[in-house]
């Protein structure tokens, strides 16, 4: 699927990729789009032909391992509550983006964007598994972000980090449902 870059999506054409798109093993796919009224979606997945590797609050947590990974450091998750906060390291000053509490629901796990340097509240970053014949679908969802930054440069700096360091993370969420099949092929666990 290839990103919406600066178009507009109608309301009532906004793709479902995640659930709709055709079964692509082990290959990450997604992308970027603008919803009328300038909210962003941005969905990458991967499908898992054994199904996932851990429960979804473990692949939170494993996703946002990533971030200062990918950023060289210079953004940091750390635990605020029962909320989660993007910051600059080392001072973890400024919020880049503060996450509400972790709800979840059958195949779900998302928390509410409450703000910061590079968003506007409201929206959400979303973790699920939607089963298959076939295996199962894991997907990342930031819906209806807000972000502060101009379009543009929204999608010239932030989105291709957010895309990049998402499809990082499922190329290793693939490794590691590898992994643990092979594990269980041997009889380990």
């Amino acid at each position: 699927m290839k990103s919406a870059r600066l178009g507009v999506v109608p309301e009532a054409r906004v793709p479902v990729p995640e659930r709709d798109a055709p079964w692509r093993v082990e290959t990450p796919q997604g992308g970027t789009w603008v919803r009328e009224g300038g909210t962003v979606d941005s969905v990458q997945w991967v499908d898992l032909p054994r199904g996932l590797p851990h429960d979804l609050a473990a692949v939170e947590r494993a996703y946002f391992a990533w971030v200062p990974r990918l950023s060289m450091g210079v953004v940091r998750a750390r635990a605020v509550g029962e909320g989660l906060s993007l910051g600059l390291a080392p001072l973890h000053w400024p919020i880049a983006i503060r996450l509400g509490s972790a709800e979840e629901g059958e195949g779900r796990r998302a928390r509410g964007i409450e703000g910061g340097l590079l968003a506007d509240p409201g929206g959400e970053i979303a973790f699920e598994v939607y089963p298959r014949a076939e295996g199962q679908r894991l997907a990342v969802a930031v819906r209806r972000l807000r972000p502060r930054l101009p379009r543009r440069l929204y999608f010239y700096a932030q989105a291709p980090l957010h895309e990049r360091a998402t499809f990082a993370f499922l190329r290793q969420a693939v490794r590691e449902s590898a992994r643990r099949a092979e594990a269980g092929d041997r009889g380990g666990a």
